[in-house]
């Protein structure tokens, strides 16, 4: 990976993982009309398929969550999560995941816990506090609501609200990919100062005895508040605050100009110093080249003064945490996975955390875009005939047979597509596989999605639409998951995947390596080419589909999809792994020995299993 863009090399602001997906709406007729034309074996197949559900389907039972009741905190604490963006609220990214779902667990444990956002739209559950205040002479207003235990504070301004209300979902910093809002650096300044404040104006937040746990760059501004204005003042005095870096190509660049625009002392400032080889900023005025490759890179050597919200962060928080151990490597390995702030990094210290996932939203025993709803003791009836219906909605011969592999996220060069793309045509087609892939993104690459069933008749198929119906529907039909990225901090889709009992595919990267374990619940494909598109690395996704396929028709594949569909793969164990770094961080690891031992018996999805 060479130099990053203001906010990442190649995931670039508001293209951050889109999740929010509405309803499909099938083929195009043409496609339609080509599925007529399958010869009568497959329409047979189709029907044997459902048949040998159906009996099983019509006298399931919806199953129920056997909830055993949560372990509660006996250092209960006062906790506030500050970030751009919470789901399901506002959501981009894993970022929107963690600040939604992870709060709820530690409130389960007993903890006091509020988050902190933007208010980007008219919330319909989210009531008007009446408390205002004045940040930098403009006025902003809380509103609050209350869900699942968690006071959830939004921040209302005309420069969230007025720029982002109805586009909630993909909005968020910028109107698109690589053309950052110009007043970014001022929203979430105002954002910063806000919060802050919330604690003591708001009659239910804690006021200054609390933790805080700040989030990516936009929150970053936090720390530096704390340590270099509000405590040396005598404010805030006993207040720490953690930093969790969601991804390391998000760090909010902007030109060293501006910084007088921030307020702060002199003495910040060489926290914010930083250079890098773009003469741009890749905002409104000056988007990035719509390739997303390196065009945008100046000659060899030339370097340019920029300020760094994210190395100020980092450097001035109490601890610094990120979303898996092997991504906490990563990050401090060198320049090209660090993006340039390894050194940093590495001198500060961070600590990974993986990720939990939701599992009611994802659940096959509560899905309700499933028609038959499973569980691990109905999987295999469950999977056949979610197979079927997906084989069916796809135009794909409906063959139980066919190992079918499926791909659901951004169409972009971080999630490895233009990997997989490359690799369709090397599968050998002895294999009989199949694959659905679904998502939005760039133009190039949702031009060649569309193009696949075209291009592999009866082998591939392609949908370029946000679809929530679907992505349910490829989770559990689906016999594979791809997960091709070239860097991914920790990662969704796999989990997803296998709470369903679908066997992921994965590259060798990042919180991947922490949560599939190879020949136990997946397969890994290698470690791929940050910036390039590699033959080899082309190969490697085929070879390792072919591979896959192979285990398709022994008993080891039932073996794999029900180590996978038993996992815990739920934030409670993550949120006792945060607990106790937590309480290390307010009442330091020497006195709090049960903590430091309750975050050592967490283990990752790859230890455990």
């Amino acid at each position: 990976m060479q130099q990053a863009l203001q906010t990442g090399p190649r995931t670039l602001p508001g293209s951050a993982c889109q999740t929010v997906l509405p309803r499909f709406s099938g083929l195009r007729p043409a496609q339609q009309r080509s599925q007529r034309s399958y010869s009568a074996k497959l329409a047979a197949n189709a029907q044997r398929a459902a048949l040998s559900v159906s009996a099983a389907a019509a006298t399931a039972v919806k199953p129920t969550l056997a909830t055993p009741p949560t372990e509660k905190a006996t250092k209960p604490m006062n906790i506030v999560f500050v970030s751009a963006e919470v789901a399901p609220w506002s959501k981009t990214g894993g970022l929107g995941d963690v600040a939604g779902a992870l709060p709820i667990e530690l409130a389960k444990r007993g903890h006091s816990v509020i988050s902190i956002a933007p208010r980007y739209d008219q919330y319909w559950d989210a009531w008007d506090t009446g408390v205002t205040i004045n940040v930098g002479g403009e006025q902003v207003r809380f509103f609050h609501s209350v869900k699942k235990g968690v006071h959830r504070v939004w921040v209302d301004h005309p420069w969230f609200l007025a720029k982002v209300w109805g586009m909630t979902g993909a909005k968020l910093y910028g109107s698109k990919s690589g053309a950052d809002y110009i007043d970014n650096q001022k929203r979430f300044k105002m954002f910063c100062e806000a919060a802050l404040q919330a604690l003591r104006v708001l009659p239910f937040a804690p006021g200054e005895d609390c933790l805080i746990v700040a989030n990516d760059w936009h929150s970053s501004l936090i720390p530096v508040l704390l340590k270099d204005v509000y405590q040396p003042r005598g404010e805030f005095k006993d207040t720490k605050v953690a930093l969790c870096c969601h991804n390391i190509a998000f760090q909010g660049r902007f030109w060293a100009d501006s910084w007088h625009e921030l307020g702060l002392p002199d003495s910040s400032k060489p926290k914010f110093e930083f250079s890098d080889g773009y003469p741009k900023i890749f905002d409104e005025t000056s988007p990035a080249d719509e390739s997303g490759r390196l065009a945008d890179l100046a000659p060899a050597g030339k370097r340019f003064e920029k300020i760094n919200w994210l190395r100020a962060g980092i450097l001035s928080a109490d601890k610094v945490l990120t979303v898996s151990p092997n991504y906490a490597t990563e990050i401090a390995s060198g320049p090209a996975l660090g993006v340039e702030l390894d050194t940093v990094i590495a001198k500060k210290g961070v600590e990974g955390v993986v990720n939990g996932m939701d599992v009611e939203e994802w659940n096959p025993a509560l899905d309700k875009f499933l028609q038959f709803k499973y569980n691990a003791e109905t999987v295999e009836a469950g999977k056949a005939y979610a197979k079927a219906a997906l084989q069916k909605e796809a135009g794909l011969p409906v063959d139980p047979k066919a190992p079918l592999f499926g791909f659901i996220g951004r169409l972009e060069e971080q999630k490895g597509v233009d990997i997989l793309l490359a690799a369709l045509g090397k599968i050998p087609k002895s294999t009989n596989a199949q694959v659905v892939i679904l998502g939005t993104g760039k133009k190039a690459l949702e031009a060649s999605v569309k193009n696949l069933t075209k291009a592999f008749p009866g082998r591939a198929a392609g949908v370029v639409k946000f679809s929530n119906p679907l992505a349910h529907l490829i989770t559990a039909g689906s016999d594979f998951m791809l997960v091709p990225s070239r860097f991914e901090p920790c990662g969704l889709i796999q989990l997803h995947a296998m709470q369903y009992g679908t066997v992921p595919l994965v590259s060798s990267t990042g919180g991947l390596v922490d949560t599939v374990k190879e020949g136990v619940t997946g397969f890994h494909m290698g470690a791929f080419d940050p910036d390039t598109l590699l033959e080899a690395d082309a190969d490697a996704v085929a070879q390792t589909i072919a591979r896959a396929s192979e285990v398709f028709t022994t008993p080891a594949y039932k073996e794999m999809r029900n180590k996978c569909i038993t996992q815990d793969l739920s934030w409670a164990k993550p949120a006792k792994k945060w607990e106790a770094i937590l309480i290390e961080l307010k009442y330091g690891p020497g006195p709090t020995p049960e903590a430091t031992a309750d975050k050592a018996a967490v283990t990752t999805p790859v230890q455990k299993i």
